[in-house]
């Protein structure tokens, strides 16, 4: 499909062999270093101070972000393989996107880094963690966008786990003054990023955080979040938010003010949020969008009327919080009316980014 098209085996030949394998030690890519112990356990273990076999990361320094991202690569590739008809690696895949579990401490409701022994370890304080490549466990919680659901029930609930997202972001200075928020509370430094509890809108293990409300019934505060970290991106020099990573900030900047941005990576899902125009006009490749255009329109948004209120694809109502690819290609217009005052659109039962089974 799309770019992969006539090469969809080969690609995932060379996914599963990463997926199953470590490379040898005369070849220069890492892959997944801690395969070994990923595939018996079900986790990668966090092993300090260990000399690196290659230069450059290693996934033993990050043991338990390795975890996560191992997992959610997983779930991925368990869809590829679904598609492809390889029924047996699609379900052995699916398993392992749930490995996720195997690093979330119930005695501090967080995920936590595990030694060789399967011990965990380090600060039981999340916030000073241990384990996670740039970031911390509260800032690595949310990334599990394959099982939002099943995450939230670790937690103890919707209840529980929207209270955490407000502490995260610091929703209630939030409201009150979004671009002081931003600046003075989530921001601490360029390269900061260790030894915290809020929310880091600069550096990638965030990415989809505020796209988490969209699965905890409460969808507006995805908007307030999205729009306070659009403040941090200006035209001044300093007017990029941390470092732009091959365009991956930038790509959440455009994407995140045009109201789409996709919530579960290697997927065809996109997040819903209120855009910062009016009207955006896209030109799309046919090839791909039989439309060739799709135009996104929220009359009136504005930093006080930024809440939806109701959206429809062409003249269909739209009561879900995301839309998929074929959903995209078969659209013309996506239009959002916008008020001063949360809604209860998007909070139904089914309006949520299904989990991947």
């Amino acid at each position: 499909q799309g770019l992969l098209k006539g090469h969809e085996e080969e690609a995932y030949r060379a996914l599963k062999n990463n997926a199953d394998g470590v490379p040898p030690t005369d070849s220069a890519p890492v892959g997944r270093e801690a395969n070994k112990e990923y595939l018996a356990d079900g986790f990668a273990p966090y092993v300090k101070d260990r000399p690196h076999a290659k230069p450059g990361d290693s996934d033993y320094d990050h043991g338990a972000s390795a975890t996560l991202e191992y997992a959610l690569s997983d779930a991925m590739l368990g869809q590829m393989a679904e598609e492809l008809g390889h029924d047996a690696d699609a379900k052995r895949y699916t398993e392992r996107a749930q490995n996720y579990r195997k690093i979330f401490d119930s005695s501090t409701g967080f995920f936590r880094a595990r030694d060789a022994s399967g011990a965990f370890t380090g600060p039981a304080d999340p916030a000073q963690s241990e384990g996670f490549h740039e970031g911390t466990s509260w800032q690595y919680q949310w990334l599990v966008p394959q099982d939002l659901p099943g995450m939230v029930g670790l937690i103890g609930g919707t209840d529980l786990a929207n209270q955490r997202l407000d502490s995260f972001f610091a929703y209630d200075q939030l409201v009150k003054d979004p671009a002081k928020t931003a600046r003075e509370v989530w921001v601490n430094g360029p390269y900061d990023y260790y030894n915290a509890d809020k929310y880091n809108p600069q550096n990638e293990p965030d990415l989809i955080a505020p796209y988490t409300y969209l699965s905890t019934g409460q969808p507006w505060k995805t908007t307030d979040v999205v729009h306070a970290a659009l403040t941090l991106f200006t035209d001044t020099p300093t007017g990029m938010t941390g470092n732009d990573d091959l365009g991956t900030m930038s790509a959440w900047n455009v994407l995140s003010s045009i109201g789409i941005f996709p919530v579960q990576p290697g997927t065809d899902t996109w997040g819903l949020s209120t855009p910062v125009f009016e009207r955006v006009d896209l030109t799309l490749d046919r090839k791909y969008y039989p439309k060739g255009k799709l135009t996104v329109r929220a009359e009136g948004t504005s930093d006080t009327a930024r809440y939806i209120q109701s959206a429809r694809t062409d003249r269909t109502a739209l009561d879900r919080t995301y839309l998929t690819t074929g959903d995209l290609r078969g659209l013309r217009n996506l239009s959002f009316t916008v008020g001063e005052q949360p809604s209860a659109w998007g909070t139904g039962a089914d309006a949520a980014p299904p989990a991947l089974r």
